[in-house]
């Protein structure tokens, strides 16, 4: 049925959850800057719509890597250099290695029976040495990351970047696979492919998306392609 499959990274590979809580607690405690899960929280709501922001082309990625921790501050009242704290953010979320149960043994079954690629929305210098520490980029023959080409998904040119790299690649026999209902499912539906939703935990229910396939564990694909 395919030939091809797109994976997108943040939650759908990698564990980012975890990654980002992680990566958020170690870089505010260093400043000895308050913790909790409030924080956390409210970090996440900032940084969803600044990622949404910069997906439908509001935000340029340069502001994109600091914006979202000065508004942190400014919430908090906080006087600390925003650039600083990104770029500690991003480092320690660069050495992480947190994946989704059963994220790398799903490729291991796939890799000998499809092509397998790599789309994410995601800066270079935190997406590339995650790639290399966990090993996932082992798996992939393309690997597109939006903060080197400089379109996002849900557009069609990163659509486009992709597929130019995919050996003439049919788009019926491509399936892309996310968690994000924007980027991922209503960019490849509107690009003609189909999409495997994976629901992630709390994700509210959708019936407008129109996906192809619906999962809640990654491990699920197995049945989706019948292997």
């Amino acid at each position: 049925m395919y030939d091809w499959l797109l994976f997108d990274a943040d939650n759908t590979l990698f564990d980012f959850d975890a990654a980002e809580a992680s990566a958020l607690e170690r870089s505010l405690r260093e400043r000895d800057i308050d913790w909790s899960h409030e924080v956390l929280g409210q970090y996440r709501t900032i940084n969803h719509r600044a990622w949404s922001d910069y997906e439908r082309g509001l935000l340029p990625k340069e502001q994109l890597r600091t914006i979202r921790f000065q508004r942190l501050l400014e919430h908090y009242r906080l006087d600390h250099p925003a650039e600083a704290l990104s770029f500690d953010y991003r480092t320690y979320l660069s050495e992480s290695t947190h994946l989704l149960d059963g994220a790398l043994e799903l490729l291991d079954e796939l890799r000998g029976s499809y092509r397998l690629g790599l789309i994410t929305n995601g800066l270079k210098e935190v997406q590339r040495p995650r790639l290399t520490n966990t090993g996932l980029g082992d798996y992939f023959e393309v690997v597109v990351i939006s903060d080197e080409i400089g379109v996002a998904k849900p557009h069609a040119g990163f659509f486009d970047h992709a597929f130019s790299l995919m050996d003439k690649a049919d788009r019926a026999r491509t399936l892309v696979i996310g968690d994000n209902p924007n980027a991922d499912i209503a960019g490849a539906l509107n690009y003609g492919l189909d999409a495997c939703w994976l629901q992630r935990p709390g994700a509210p229910d959708r019936d407008d998306l129109g996906e192809t396939y619906r999962i809640q564990d990654i491990r699920e694909l197995r049945q989706v392609l019948g292997v």
